[in-house]
């Protein structure tokens, strides 16, 4: 598929990971997030040259692989492509380990490091900050939406439009995966709040299979998985329970995908939750031989 207009100057390019596109008359556009890899790059290149675009900027929302994996392969496509990204995640473009190190805790061994974790690295030309930016003499806001990742941003068009990334999951992922991966809760939180309050006319997360004319209802399901998930951990820690021990068992009750790549993934959401819960005063945990166990407090 092609290039999809939603509104006004701004279209996208449908794919695992929505590449945001604003046009301009003068032939420049501007490009949000790209996808995954090499060829991702070459779809991109190719819907814009058949719609006779050519990309100055390339915003991006977060530094995970299937956001940015395909920014090194369109910068050698267009040498004067700038990349922009907030501050927090240049660190992990620039240096993409560094993010799959995180997420095991240290020198992950070969088998986690898999495309949808680690990107060749990208130098970012600028980073950019929550505001206005104003680029092919376009005001477009940038918003701080932190809970998936710390440096998360979105970004909302001149048209309405709300790129948001990774921070709202349309209904059909949160059904595939009911253990949303966040990194914190309470900012996840913040940022759905947030955005609810915003003017938006239509919302295009990363992952999602169309556009969403309606945001409040997919804003709200955010918001009811994320206390589910609460809920749920908190009624299984009725029972003290290690964090792997509690993970086996949200994985046989919620099917949640699973193969070793996924399981590190699914434990460190699972530690956003358990962070929460602690703090709220929710859960409490106790080390004994050996073992942290976590137990509703």
């Amino acid at each position: 598929m092609g290039l999809v207009k939603i509104h006004g100057h701004t279209c996208y390019i449908p794919g695992a990971t929505n590449a945001g596109v604003y046009t301009t008359k003068s032939g420049y556009c501007l490009l949000i997030d790209s996808g995954i890899n090499n060829t991702i790059a070459h779809k991109i290149k190719n819907v814009l040259a058949a719609s006779g675009l050519k990309p100055k900027y390339l915003l991006t929302t977060h530094g995970h692989a299937d956001h940015f994996g395909a920014h090194r392969l369109l910068k050698e496509f267009y040498p004067g492509l700038e990349i922009l990204a907030s501050p927090g995640e240049k660190i992990f473009m620039e240096d993409n380990l560094l993010g799959v190190k995180t997420l095991y805790g240290s020198q992950p061994f070969a088998e986690i490091k898999i495309p949808l974790l680690f990107a060749r690295p990208v130098e970012v030309d600028s980073t950019i900050s929550p505001g206005s930016l104003k680029l092919l003499d376009l005001r477009i806001q940038a918003i701080a939406t932190p809970g998936h990742a710390a440096g998360h941003l979105a970004f909302l068009t001149p048209d309405g439009v709300l790129f948001s990334g990774d921070a709202v999951f349309h209904p059909a992922i949160l059904a595939k995966y009911p253990l949303p991966f966040l990194q914190d809760i309470q900012a996840q939180l913040t940022t759905l709040e947030a955005l609810a309050g915003l003017e938006i006319k239509y919302l295009l997360p990363a992952h999602s299979p169309e556009v969403i004319a309606d945001p409040a209802p997919v804003l709200a399901s955010n918001r009811r998985q994320i206390n589910a998930c609460l809920d749920r951990i908190t009624e299984l820690l009725a029972r003290p329970l290690t964090r792997e021990d509690l993970l086996a068992e949200l994985a046989i009750e919620e099917n949640l995908p699973m193969d070793i790549p996924q399981y590190f993934l699914n434990l460190a959401s699972l530690s956003a939750f358990l962070s929460y819960l602690k703090d709220q005063g929710r859960v409490a945990c106790a080390l004994e031989s050996g073992k942290l166990y976590f137990f509703a407090g």
